[in-house]
Order: C-alpha cells, then sequence, then structure tokens
C-alpha cells in the first residue's frame, strides 16, 4: 500500500490553489458523460440514452433502478430535529470519542439519500456512488464510510469500530460545485484513534470520475444537493474489491480532521444473486411419426420463464393410433406431457423439468413393445453452479425384436431386421444428450452458469418401412421426448474461483465376455463435471450367462461449492448369481455394495469406499462372513479367478494416501467393485466365454485447486 502526505483546504500548497483558480475561471461542461466504469458522469440520475454507459435510473426522477446496475445498496436518511447524528466534537481522527445523538444538522451537510454500487466489466471492478443533500448554500463534504468488523464502537454503538485498514472515500466539492474532488483514505489505527492514510487514485477522468446536478436536471432537487462518483477499483490502491458493511456521513469541511455531522445507517453491502435475469424453457412431446410423405407430432407442450415466476404447461392424450397407416407405425394407449419452467428467490436459482409418459407402445406392428415408457429431463442452474439429471426416465417391459430389454444405459443401439426395415435400421434407446456451460476459469463476475438436456426415450431409423413396394419408404419416429434448460447469471465473486470439477458413475452389473459383441451394462449412471444427480432403481439386473440379481440400486451426486468439491456414487445389489449352474450360483451374496466417496478442498483431497459391504457372500460353497479387505484375490481352478471388494486410484493414488495424487495437488478419485469375476479358461467346466463380469461398481473423484 503506498501512501502520499494528508492535506486539507487550510493547507493546500501553492500549485493546488493556482489549479483550483484556473478550473473556477475556465469554462465548465456539466453534461459531459464519463468513460470510466462506463457510467454516465452527468449530473442526474436517468439513464439517457439508454444502454452503455448506464445510469442510476430508468427514470429522470430516480424512481425505477437500473437493473443494469444491480449490486446496489441504497441508504434513506431522516431529517431535522429527529435526525440521526453525531454529537457535538466529534472528529473524525477520534472515534473513541464519537457521540451518536438524534438532532438536526446545516442543510448542506444533512443527507436526504445516497447509494453505493457495485459492478464489474470484464475482468475490472468498479464503485458508484451517489447522494441527495437537503440544502445547496455551501460545498459538500461528504463520506463512504467502509467497515470491516461486525462489533460495535462503544463510544457510538449505532456505528461499528474501526479497525486497521476500513476505507473512506470522500466527496468533497468547492466553489459551488465547479472543484469536484473523490479521495481514498486507509485507516491506520484502532477503534479509539489514529489517523488515515492517503491512496492515490489517480487523475479524475482516468480512475475515477464525479459531476455534480448544476444545472439541475432533477425534478425537485436543487442546484448541488446530487453528486455522483465513479471509481476504477481493480487499477487503484483501493483495497475494497467486496466490501461487507458500509454507511454515509458528513463532515463540516474538506479536511479529513474536521468534524463529523450527519449520518445514515449502516447496512451490509453484498453481493447477490440475480434470478431476475435468470431463465428456463423446456418441451415435452409424446410420439412424432415422420413417414410416406406425412410427419406428425402427437400431445406436445412447451414452457419459458425470465425472472422469478412459474410457467407450466401439459396435455394428456388417452388412446392414440398414429396415421397414415392407422396405429401400424405407433400407437399407444396413454399420453402425458407436462413443461413445468420455475425461477426462485430462495433458493436462487432457476429450474426446468420435462416429461412425457406412453403407456401400452406399440411400435412398428409389435417390432418394439412397452408397458410404460417415461422420459424426464431436468436442469437446474444458480449463481455458482449448474447440472442436468434424467432421473426418473424408464421403461417397463420393454420388448425390441420380441427380446425383453430389461435395463438400459443412455444411447443403447439396437439394430432392426434388415429384411422388414430396409439395410441400416437402428433404434436407440434412452437417447440422452446434455451439457453444461460454466464461466471461463478465473472468471468473477459476467459469466453464466446454464444446463441444457434432452431425453428421447425411443428413436427409430428405417431406411424402409415397405420393402416390398418399389422405392425407399424412409421412417423416423421418437417417442417420449423431454427437453429442458436454465441459465442464471453468476454471483459476483470477491476473489478467484478455485478450478474444481467433480465425476462419478456408478452401475449393478456389466459384462465383456464376447469379443466380438459390446459389453452389457446394466443400472448404469453418471453425472457431469460440475456436478448433479443421477439415480436408478431396478426390479431386477440381469445379464444372460453372466450373473443375475434382484432388486437393485445405483445413483451419483456431486456438486462444486465455495470451498470445496465433492462427489458420492454407489451401486447395490440384493440375491446376487454368478457361475450359474444346474447345481446352484458358485458365487452368491444377498447383498452387496459398492460406494465410492471423494472430497477435495484448498488443503487437498481423499476418496474413501466407507459404506461399502459385502454380505452373505459365498464362494463354491465357502462362506465369507465379513466384507473381506480390499483387492481379496480367489482362485476358481479350471475357470479363473474373482476379486473381491476391488479398489484402485486414479493417476497412480494409494488407497495408503487415500488416493491423494501428489502429481496433481487437491485431486482424488477412488473405483471400488464388490465383485469381479474374471473367466480365463476358454473350455471351462460350465461352458462360460471367457472375459470379465463386473458387480455393483462404483467411482467418484474430485477436483479443487
Amino acid at each position: 500500500m503506498r501512501s502520499v502526505s494528508k492535506w486539507s483546504v487550510s493547507y493546500l500548497p501553492v500549485l493546488m490553489i493556482a489549479l483550483a483558480l484556473l478550473i473556477a475561471f475556465s469554462p465548465v461542461v456539466f453534461t459531459q458523460t464519463g468513460s470510466v466504469g462506463s457510467f454516465e458522469i452527468d449530473g442526474n440520475v436517468v439513464d439517457s440514452p439508454s444502454g452503455e454507459p448506464i445510469d442510476w435510473s430508468l427514470d429522470a426522477a430516480g424512481n425505477i433502478p437500473n437493473p443494469a446496475l444491480p449490486n446496489r445498496t441504497d441508504y434513506v436518511d431522516g431529517s431535522g430535529q429527529g435526525d440521526t447524528i453525531f454529537g457535538q466534537g466529534s472528529k473524525e481522527l477520534e472515534p473513541g470519542g464519537w457521540t451518536c445523538v438524534t438532532g438536526s444538522t446545516p442543510g448542506k451537510s444533512d443527507i436526504l439519500k445516497g447509494s453505493v454500487a457495485f459492478r464489474s466489466i470484464g475482468s475490472k471492478r468498479f464503485m458508484y456512488v451517489n447522494f441527495f443533500r437537503s440544502g445547496t448554500g455551501g460545498d459538500a463534504h461528504m463520506d463512504y464510510e467502509f467497515s470491516q468488523s461486525r462489533e460495535p464502537n462503544p463510544a457510538c454503538p449505532e456505528i461499528p469500530k474501526r479497525t486497521q485498514g476500513d476505507v473512506v472515500i470522500t466527496f468533497d466539492t468547492d466553489t459551488g460545485g465547479k472543484v469536484i474532488n473523490v479521495r481514498a483514505f486507509s485507516w491506520v489505527g484502532n477503534a479509539t484513534s489514529g489517523t488515515f492514510t492517503e491512496l492515490a487514485i489517480g487523475s479524475k477522468g482516468l480512475l475515477w470520475d464525479a459531476a455534480v446536478n448544476i444545472p439541475n436536471a432533477i425534478p425537485g432537487v436543487g442546484d448541488g444537493a446530487f453528486g455522483e462518483a465513479v471509481i476504477n477499483l481493480t487499477d487503484s490502491p483501493i483495497n475494497l474489491q467486496c466490501p461487507e458493511f458500509a454507511y454515509m456521513k458528513t463532515r463540516s469541511s474538506t479536511a479529513i480532521t474536521s468534524d463529523l455531522k450527519d449520518r445514515t445507517a449502516v447496512q451490509t453491502v453484498s453481493f447477490r444473486d440475480h434470478p431476475e435475469l435468470a431463465n428456463a424453457s423446456g418441451s415435452a412431446f409424446g410420439i412424432f411419426v415422420s413417414a410416406l410423405g406425412t410427419s406428425q407430432t402427437i400431445a406436445s407442450v412447451s414452457s419459458s420463464q425470465h425472472g422469478v415466476g412459474s410457467n407450466r404447461n401439459e396435455d394428456r392424450l388417452l388412446s392414440v393410433a398414429v396415421p397414415p397407416t392407422d396405429g401400424s407405425i405407433a400407437r399407444g394407449d396413454v399420453l402425458f406431457v407436462s413443461s413445468d419452467s420455475t425461477i426462485t428467490n430462495a433458493p436462487a436459482q432457476a429450474m426446468d423439468t420435462g416429461v412425457s409418459e406412453v403407456a401400452n407402445l406399440n411400435l412398428l406392428n409389435g417390432t418394439i413393445t412397452a408397458d410404460a415408457v417415461r422420459a424426464e429431463a431436468k436442469t437446474l442452474a444458480s449463481g455458482s453452479a449448474s447440472s442436468f439429471s434424467s432421473t426418473g426416465s424408464t421403461f417397463k417391459n420393454l420388448k425390441v425384436n420380441g427380446v425383453p430389454v430389461n435395463n438400459v444405459i443412455p444411447n443403447t443401439r439396437i439394430d432392426l431386421p434388415s429384411q422388414l426395415f430396409g439395410q441400416g435400421s437402428f433404434v436407440l434407446l434412452y437417447e440422452r444428450e446434455g451439457s453444461t456451460v460454466t464461466p471461463a476459469p478465473g472468471q468473477t463476475s459476467g459469466g453464466t452458469y446454464a444446463a441444457n438436456l434432452r431425453v428421447n426415450m425411443i428413436h427409430v431409423f428405417a431406411t424402409d418401412i415397405q420393402p416390398r413396394v418399389g422405392g425407399k419408404q424412409s421412417a423416423e419416429i421418437i417417442v417420449a421426448d423431454a427437453v429442458a434448460a436454465s441459465d442464471f447469471p453468476q454471483q459476483e465473486l470477491c476473489n478467484v474461483p478455485p478450478n474444481q470439477r467433480v465425476s462419478g458413475h456408478a452401475f449393478v452389473a456389466s459384462a465383456d465376455t464376447v469379443p466380438s459383441l459390446v459389453p452389457t451394462t446394466v443400472g448404469f449412471v453418471d453425472i457431469p463435471p460440475n456436478g448433479g444427480f443421477d439415480h436408478q432403481d431396478l426390479d431386477s439386473a440381469n445379464i444372460p450367462g453372466a450373473v443375475s440379481a434382484g432388486a437393485s440400486q445405483s445413483e451419483s451426486s456431486g456438486s462444486l461449492g465455495a470451498t470445496s468439491s465433492t462427489a458420492s456414487s454407489f451401486a447395490q445389489a440384493s440375491g446376487v448369481c454368478l457361475l450359474s449352474s444346474p447345481t446352484g450360483c458358485g458365487i452368491s451374496a444377498q447383498v452387496v455394495r459398492s460406494q465410492s466417496n471423494s472430497a477435495a478442498n484448498s488443503l487437498g483431497a481423499s476418496s474413501n469406499a466407507n459404506g461399502t459391504q459385502l454380505v452373505g457372500l459365498v464362494v463354491q460353497g465357502t462362506p465369507v462372513s465379513v466384507t473381506p479387505p480390499p483387492n481379496t484375490v480367489i482362485e476358481l481352478p479350471g475357470i479363473g479367478f474373482v476379486i473381491l471388494n476391488e479398489q484402485f486410484c486414479d493417476n497412480q493414488g494409494t488407497l495408503a494416501t487415500s488416493c491423494s495424487d501428489g502429481s496433481l495437488l487437491g485431486h482424488a478419485g477412488l473405483t471400488v467393485r464388490a465383485i469381479r469375476l474374471d473367466v480365463t479358461a476358454p473350455n471351462n467346466p460350465l461352458g462360460l466365454q471367457t472375459g470379465e463380469v463386473i458387480v455393483a461398481e462404483a467411482h467418484s473423484d474430485a477436483f479443487f485447486r
């Protein structure tokens, strides 16, 4: 912090006197628009012309605050005998001797109201102040004091006690407002006494600017009763990026040592969230068919909301047979769709949810059937995070090509018979496309948190639905579509935000036992890098020839907080059976659960497997009474081997160090697998394909720097 000599009106150097006289007798333009902080420093409050640079209000009287200046604190003060003022003899440099009383103060020192506002433009932060006073018969000597302490001043409990480094911004006029000087001071002392070090804030028009209303253009306000100023906080030595408490007061003269006069109440200065600038929108439809020269969408809704409020639309149809083939392409008994867009103040967030449900579905003359199909797309955005979730999306009794498809992971592709629907025809199940947007690394303001998600539960692409008719009769069918989008302005930060992220996934079972086929995964869930939530409940989990289980669950969640990143995932299955044969299960368990938990903060990162358990486990007739230690290997003669409670860390971390990665400070990640079966013998007695089967995998990792 640099310091320069203090000065007052009675000790002005000769050079400053000459400069003041030069300004006093020079032509003065009071209506020019300042360029500091993209603000109209023109002596009035109305934003005219509208847009950048901005001003305080949208009307000349100042009754409609400008939404482009949201981080604003307004002060209203009394006048006359009931005003809150400083008692006689209260001097600026002697807070231990201040007295707080009620009474009146001369009009030139009588504060009526004022404002303090903060705004970031790119990487620069600016402070804006204004005042209204009751009298114009003298120069203005206004203070804006920013306090660090919450404790009251013992001599004047209505005001916080002064502490080392408190900042005061002063606004002084001379010669009827023709000369304006804005200064900044830092307190050197304690709660009782001390001095101010003046901070060099540069030249007017470069790092700061100021004006008064001469001539007046504000209705009902006298000439010189209003003043405004802007200061570049980033490029000046003022350590005042995010003050917490502030109040206004007046002095008797320009001297920083002079007596104090009027005072306002102390207010908390906060950088709040801005739901009034947030958006949420979404849509949903039941069935879309494009075939045989026509296109039709059945049961479609949409919603949108800007600013605080809610908008919801829904539609319901009892039965549908989509033309032009009277339902041979698509039929459904019950369709329900809804779209809900909501923005709230508390919590400050934008949320959108789209839902589409179809019952008793029949596509392409029974090629694809389901008792129920449900899509759910949900997005959430706040001033510090954004996420999406498709939790709630599900199938019931789904069959494709006559084969039951019990569990589907996102974007599963199944080919359709080419002789019926043309070469290259296929269906995508649980088609999911989502993304999140966050501010750039290190950005403290002006960014946006956004999330977008689209879910199509069934998406058919057929190259020829009438192969016996000349020409290609292509078709596209979508069943249960849900779309959601939310965005929220970034909350302004006082410090550069940490670089952070999370990830997580879990699944109930997977099998990679036939090299020519894509591995099968059941109950898969995952989250994006900036957090979210995903969950699946399964009545059963079955991969033919590999593993079967009863009721199962999988879940992954994570969040980015102001001081930490956290993620947790688990997968749980009951009634597990592997190495099935006519005589029973070679490996069985009542319940298995894998859980991975990760957290990272400024002090480091760690992961653990707390919550992992294997209950009622039996391996080739031998009971395993308790959850085995991590990475327990049991050989299976003539078959291969099984690993129980398998655990391994990301990036060469070790379990001994809780997976903390020494080469990448602030990161930890852990994968936990309850059971991993490796079949290595090609001609084993059970006739199993070689390969790998995993039951209950959970992964999480967290990064914070």
